[in-house]
């Protein structure tokens, strides 16, 4: 007990006498350079003790932005500024490596220069024109591209590349707005025309819809009269054969009676085979009966 006691004191005594101490904070890597070199293993976040001869280089593990204003010349060779923003972040696990071969300037010696080369090679590929407008976004990814490929082994990592602004010669400026301008002025004119053209269509097919119903209303009506037609047709073509001889004699021997029962009728004549040729008014005066 106390062996251990006396061992605590005297480390103590130590670290007061020969130790100092390297605060890291959130986010960031410390790298520990001794006299005899370079710590294999980097400071987490945390408060250690290092040697009284030590340094610590203070690396930030977070995703990070630099912004760059880059002077480059389009294919025509008129020169052109871009504003553009680049965002990386180290590789943690080659934070030791880094500051090895590069050193804490890491953005200054590797990404700055990188993109600003990368930016050149792209560019000048493309008219300012299609810089300004049309082609900005796979601009964008090609610098992207060229600056990933070019910092490959060296412990840092791209995250994006961003064309914030671009800034032309005034007169090409002038000549892409007025260009732009007409541009749109020509799809405003094609979307006006294309709308009339649909309203005059929609105009035709109303018409000719109402034609169809029009058509459709007469053509029910005609074949309404043509059913009402056939169907009086064939109830005559059906009574017809139904009407025989001796039924048409039975209706008329019928008729006959019906007539001279009417108070006005006085002598009915049928004509016909074996029919009688008259049938005398039995519905006399009683006073004329009386009287032959």
């Amino acid at each position: 007990m106390k062996t251990t006691i006396l061992l605590s004191i005297f480390v103590t005594l130590a670290c007061t006498s020969g130790c100092t101490y390297a605060s890291i904070g959130d986010g960031e890597l410390g790298v520990v350079r001794t006299p005899s070199g370079v710590a294999a293993q980097p400071l987490q976040t945390g408060d250690w003790q290092i040697g009284r001869g030590d340094t610590v280089t203070h690396f930030n593990a977070r995703s990070q932005q630099g912004d760059e204003r880059l002077e480059v010349l389009a294919s025509n060779g008129l020169k052109i500024v871009l504003d553009t923003s680049i965002r990386y972040h180290i590789v943690p696990a080659d934070v030791v490596a880094l500051d090895k071969e590069v050193g804490e300037d890491y953005y200054g010696v590797l990404v700055r220069p990188t993109l600003s080369s990368q930016a050149r090679r792209v560019v000048g590929r493309y008219q300012p024109e299609e810089i300004y407008s049309t082609e900005r976004e796979q601009i964008e990814k090609q610098i992207y591209d060229g600056v990933t490929k070019a910092l490959v082994g060296r412990h840092v990592e791209i995250e994006a590349v961003l064309i914030r602004n671009v800034q032309l010669p005034d007169s090409i400026q002038a000549a892409i707005n007025d260009k732009l301008t007409a541009e749109q002025a020509a799809l405003k004119t094609k979307y006006v025309i294309a709308q009339a053209q649909a309203d005059a269509e929609r105009e035709k097919i109303a018409a000719e819809s109402k034609a169809d119903a029009v058509r459709l209303e007469a053509q029910s009506r005609a074949d309404a009269k043509r059913l009402d037609g056939q169907a009086l047709a064939d109830y005559q073509k059906s009574m017809e054969k139904s009407l025989t001889p001796e039924l048409l004699k039975y209706y008329q021997i019928q008729a006959s009676k019906d007539l001279a029962a009417a108070p006005s009728s006085k002598l009915i004549f049928v004509n016909g085979q074996n029919a009688p040729q008259t049938i005398l008014d039995m519905r006399t005066d009683p006073k004329k009966t009386d009287n032959p």
